[in-house]
């Protein structure tokens, strides 16, 4: 009964975090389906989608189809579609019908290589996981498949993991670079957006890799192992979090830069009050790292549904398993305010006096955004400055709460 969900919806599935990372690559990414799976994809949780040129074919799986195992007419329709435009690769993305009946994935996309003369890859993906898993088997495969060997002395940095399904837009990119331009790091590439195959390749000749997600974490590690690039795993909420931010990567890089009065959220001592924050980890530990450099006596917790790493996390907090899990987590931590997708208000015990900051996360609300709580959506800005708004509304909150 893991899975049962009664007061959330489901969120953005494995699926659509392959499709996403490689959505600005050049390729055709195939989703062997029913076309609803495709239609979420496409319909809700990618927010490039209705504004871009990439490719995405669904299947149109049919019962007789995946009864019979007749794999030729998805075939013949990757090979019609590949000669109507240039291609750099082929993905074929799976989903749960096509994973219950046994499809080889990995063997059929061995087919389309040879029948294409195009790389293509093969994604077991079931449904059942969630978007950060989809992220990060797409990032190892690219990675895997595309990075060639660095031929040069190291020098620039990646940016890893800016995934629009953690609602990393222009706005949040605009300040990544200006980060790197401030440590003297030039930007080879960034994965999740924006840079395609040609950037994408050369990301090994780089001298440090900013992570942004947790869901990049097993890339950069990937990347660490195979070429020695070190990593820093940060993401800016305003000016002082872009001058800490370039120190540590200029220090990782080999160049430290004389501006290490970069402020450290260590040292705090905890009150009473509780801050809970539900969201992408690398994300909600920079909005509580900023609310310790205003409040310090706050105590202040993460948790996430998707991708957790316990080397970023500090004691209490941890990853939700699952809807139940996430209601009584946050029954036993009687927080004073949670932050978090505007659905997740409906996990908080009703008898509760918790405050609520909405905080839309593409993943888990796509475009229903803040109905439950009354905040109009604005799907032009929920790509863009959705952290900041959190860190502009709770100060206040927070004054609100410490008045006796």
């Amino acid at each position: 009964m893991s899975y049962l969900l009664t007061r959330l919806p489901p969120f953005a599935a494995d699926y659509s975090g392959v499709a996403s990372a490689l959505h600005d690559l050049g390729g055709l990414v195939v989703i062997h389906d029913a076309s609803g799976c495709t239609g979420s994809y496409t319909g809700y949780d990618e927010p490039r989608w209705f504004s871009s040129d990439s490719s995405v074919l669904s299947s149109g799986l049919r019962e007789f189809d995946a009864i019979m195992g007749n794999d030729q007419k998805l075939l013949d329709n990757i090979i019609r579609a590949t000669r109507d435009r240039d291609y750099s690769f082929v993905a074929v993305v799976a989903s749960p019908v096509p994973m219950l009946v046994g499809f080889d994935v990995d063997g059929f996309a061995t087919l389309v290589e040879h029948e294409t003369g195009l790389p293509a890859f093969g994604f077991a993906t079931t449904g059942f996981d969630l978007y950060d898993k989809g992220l990060a088997a797409a990032f190892r495969a690219v990675a895997e498949r595309f990075v060639a060997e660095p031929e040069a002395p190291p020098q620039g940095a990646n940016i890893l993991g800016a995934s629009p399904l953690d609602d990393i837009g222009p706005a949040q990119l605009l300040r990544l670079h200006r980060v790197l331009d401030r440590a003297g790091l030039p930007l080879i590439s960034v994965w999740g957006q924006q840079s395609g195959l040609q950037a994408i390749a050369g990301a090994a000749g780089a001298a440090v890799n900013l992570v942004v997600a947790a869901a990049a974490l097993p890339l950069a590690r990937l990347m660490q192992r195979r070429w020695g690039i070190p990593f820093v795993t940060g993401l800016p909420l305003d000016s002082r979090d872009e001058i800490a931010l370039a120190a540590a990567l200029a220090t990782a890089s080999g160049n430290p830069t004389p501006t290490d009065d970069a402020e450290c959220c260590d040292g705090h001592a905890p009150s009473g009050d509780i801050v809970v924050l539900v969201g992408e980890q690398v994300a909600m530990n920079a909005v509580r790292c900023a609310l310790h450099r205003r409040h310090p006596a706050t105590t202040v917790r993460v948790a996430s549904f998707f991708a957790w790493d316990e080397s970023l996390a500090e004691p209490g907090e941890r990853r939700l398993a699952n809807e139940e899990d996430a209601a009584g987590w946050l029954a036993d931590q009687s927080p004073s305010l949670v932050v978090g997708d505007p659905l997740l208000a409906s996990l908080l015990p009703e008898t509760a006096r918790t405050s609520f900051i909405a905080a839309p996360h593409r993943a888990v609300s796509a475009r229903l955004d803040c109905r439950p709580v009354g905040r109009s959506h604005q799907p032009e800005q929920e790509t863009a400055d959705f952290l900041e708004e959190i860190l502009c509304r709770v100060p206040a909150t927070l004054a609100a709460i410490s008045v006796p």
